[in-house]
């Protein structure tokens, strides 16, 4: 397939084991995406989110998919991620329509883009986030535009809270094993950054990035785990994500969605 060219919802670890390749060949003009994410964040004794949904055009795209998710590590180099999405490499924004709706649960909220901004995606005006429970079922309609992306009414379920059990630190040349509140299916993922400050450093600037079959449980191989055990700066970042992916067929367009739930669990403005 052609390299990817689309933007992706970032996500606070490495994706592994989660994409879906599709070669997209109906012109060279490309064909439209929508691609977007929807975190979780704590408000008082609730939740909010604060969903936000670009359209472009693009001739080739990875999407983020947890079909087939298994259970891999990898050591990589270690750098804050805001999580906010990250423009597309020489792809045009489009237009979805005048607004997007999104459905959590049983509230309604509208998503519009910013009057005047150069930002193209859709959010929502409310300051604080639209309240929502973790596990909610979603609904996203898109209005449409006919030079755009087109028509479209996509569902899916936002990814459920969870709590992440403290990991204890095991002795050099052996694995490190985390548990965690288990799914309730397996349409879901489980993503743990192991992070941890090299040599004699204090800042975090590697870390050991896992998927894993969102069952509860998972292990870092011993092989792998030495590096984090041994450093004097070292802690477990979580999170669950579920998605939606879908195709329109006329004119041939892709929606790509990540639902997330972080632990630790950012607040809401």
């Amino acid at each position: 397939m052609p390299s990817p060219r689309v933007l992706l919802p970032a996500l606070a670890i490495a994706v592994i084991s989660i994409t879906a390749c599709d070669t997209i060949t109906s012109g060279v003009q490309g064909n439209p995406v929508g691609v977007g994410n929807l975190s979780a964040r704590t408000k008082g004794t609730g939740f909010t989110t604060a969903p936000q949904i670009a359209f472009y055009r693009v001739t080739g795209a990875t999407f983020v998919t947890t079909s087939g998710i298994r259970d891999t590590c990898v050591v990589a180099a270690y750098s804050d991620t805001t999580g906010t999405p990250q423009a597309p490499v020489n792809a045009p924004g489009v237009s979805a329509g005048p607004f997007l709706t999104i459905a959590l649960g049983g509230r309604k909220d509208t998503l519009r883009q910013a009057a005047g901004s150069t930002d193209i995606s859709y959010r929502s005006a409310l300051s604080s986030g639209i309240p929502f429970t973790p596990g909610d079922s979603m609904i996203v309609t898109v209005a449409g535009n006919q030079d755009g992306f087109p028509v479209g009414v996509f569902r899916g379920k936002t990814a459920e809270a969870f709590v992440l059990n403290p990991v204890v630190v095991p002795p050099l040349g052996t694995p490190v094993s985390a548990t965690w509140t288990a799914a309730s299916d397996d349409q879901s993922g489980m993503f743990l950054t192991f992070r941890f400050a090299s040599g004699t450093g204090t800042t975090f600037n590697r870390q050991i990035s896992c998927s894993f079959v969102d069952d509860g449980t998972g292990s870092v191989p011993s092989v792998l785990a030495n590096d984090w055990i041994s450093s004097s700066k070292r802690d477990v970042i979580g999170q669950r994500i579920r998605t939606i992916y879908a195709q329109v067929p006329v004119p041939l367009s892709y929606f790509n969605l990540v639902s997330s739930y972080h632990w630790p669990t950012p607040t809401s403005p």
